[in-house]
């Protein structure tokens, strides 16, 4: 009974250093992507890149992130270790970080934006699978979106200091630079604090790269890999767009930020709200809800030509953004295997990596050309047809959630 006792506190203290360390992680993660994410375009054109330039830079840090959490998601799986890969990437990110005010040259922005895309994108499919390793006993879906909330607020709290601090030192490319590659390597030291329990499976060492292909052979992973692509690309194009699309409606900047801030409100509850309710109800009809609300979204704010409607769409983002975080991870976990875990994972990561390497560049070509109500309309049917392919594959996986039947083995035969 006393053992008892002992061996479930010990596990209680494990899990709580977890969610300390990972929630650490995604917070401070973040937070360096609130610096980079608004900004890191406009410092690309005061140093005289041009738009198709930094089109181009920004398109080659998610194609490097494509390949790389393909690649450190089967390694991770090879090695069944979690940490030593996050650590080795976050740090080498944060690096390349430290070099890119001394960067002048295209050649060498593209150079240094394949590199910090292929470590900052790759560590975030091997944390995932970190999660699914720790708390696939305790609600899977549910205990990612308590963790990743931690980014969110990261995010949030520090572009209101940017906000509020009008004419921050802090965004003067060296200071800049340096803050985020400080918060990068504190990001990838929390990770030290997780710990590591993976399961012991004797293949793991001889994983060939042969038994990852095989999951591009599984029709559920395959299709919704391409539902998540098309999702993806729909919904991250449509809210980077979101500010050039208010501007055009004659909104004020502190109007636009409002806009961003309202997005991320929704979203944090929603992340652990519609998380939750998927290891209770089912991953697919969780999706479901994302596949429904995008395209109504869309079509929202194809049709809409005034500041404060936009604004009010803003508030669908726990149900589109939310869902397709949160639960996206735990769908393609309950249908791998243990041993390819983290492979799993880094095709999700891809899928979403080329999603945001393609469509910002079909993106511009459609607003030069047609505007942007046309490229909110182009959106709208992208949506549909990740819609379509997800509802084809839910007549599927509903009744497989239902009978608990998700995995299907690879047998060593691929």
């Amino acid at each position: 009974m006393v053992s008892c006792l002992v061996q479930k506190d010990g596990q209680e203290a494990t899990l709580l250093r977890a969610r300390v360390s990972i929630g650490g992680y995604y917070f401070l993660l973040f937070a360096a992507v609130a610096f980079t994410h608004p900004f890191f375009p406009v410092f690309l054109r005061e140093r005289g890149f041009s738009y198709g330039q930094v089109g181009a830079v920004l398109s080659v840090f998610s194609l490097a992130g494509a390949v790389a959490s393909i690649v450190l998601g089967w390694r991770s799986d090879q090695a069944r270790r979690r940490r030593r890969y996050i650590l080795g990437t976050m740090l080498v990110g944060a690096a390349g970080y430290l070099l890119f005010p001394y960067v002048y040259a295209f050649g060498v922005a593209l150079l240094l934006a394949a590199v910090i895309g292929a470590c900052v994108m790759s560590s975030q499919a091997v944390m995932m699978a970190l999660v699914v390793d720790l708390f696939r006993h305790r609600g899977t879906a549910g205990s990612f979106g308590q963790l990743r909330v931690f980014g969110t607020i990261g995010y949030l709290l520090v572009l209101l200091v940017l906000v509020l601090w009008r004419d921050t030192p802090l965004l003067e490319p060296s200071r800049m630079f340096f803050s985020v590659a400080a918060l990068l390597a504190l990001s990838a030291l929390m990770v030290l604090l997780a710990p590591e329990n993976p399961e012991e499976i004797e293949e793991s060492a001889r994983l060939t790269v042969n038994e990852v292909l095989y999951l591009l052979r599984r029709r559920d992973i395959v299709l919704y890999i391409l539902a998540h692509f098309c999702f993806v690309g729909a919904l991250m194009t449509a809210t980077a767009n979101l500010s050039l699309y208010l501007q055009w409606m004659g909104a004020t900047r502190s109007f636009i930020s409002l806009a961003y801030m309202t997005s991320a409100l929704f979203e944090m509850p929603f992340m652990v709200l519609m998380g939750r309710l998927s290891d209770r109800i089912g991953r697919t009809r969780v999706l479901a809800i994302a596949f429904i609300a995008l395209p109504v979204r869309l079509l929202l704010l194809t049709v809409f030509r005034a500041p404060v409607p936009v604004l009010l769409t803003q508030t669908m983002h726990g149900l589109t953004f939310s869902i397709i975080t949160a639960v996206s991870m735990a769908f393609v976990a309950d249908r791998v295997e243990p041993r390819l875990r983290a492979s799993g994972q880094g095709l999700l990561m891809a899928a979403a990596s080329l999603a945001s390497a393609t469509m910002p560049l079909v993106a511009g070509l459609i607003a030069d050309g047609w505007g942007l109500p046309a490229l909110y309309g182009t959106l709208l049917a992208l949506s549909l047809v990740g819609a379509a392919i997800f509802f084809s594959l839910a007549r599927q996986t509903a009744p497989a959630e239902a009978r608990g039947n998700l995995v299907a083995p690879t047998g060593g035969q691929a």
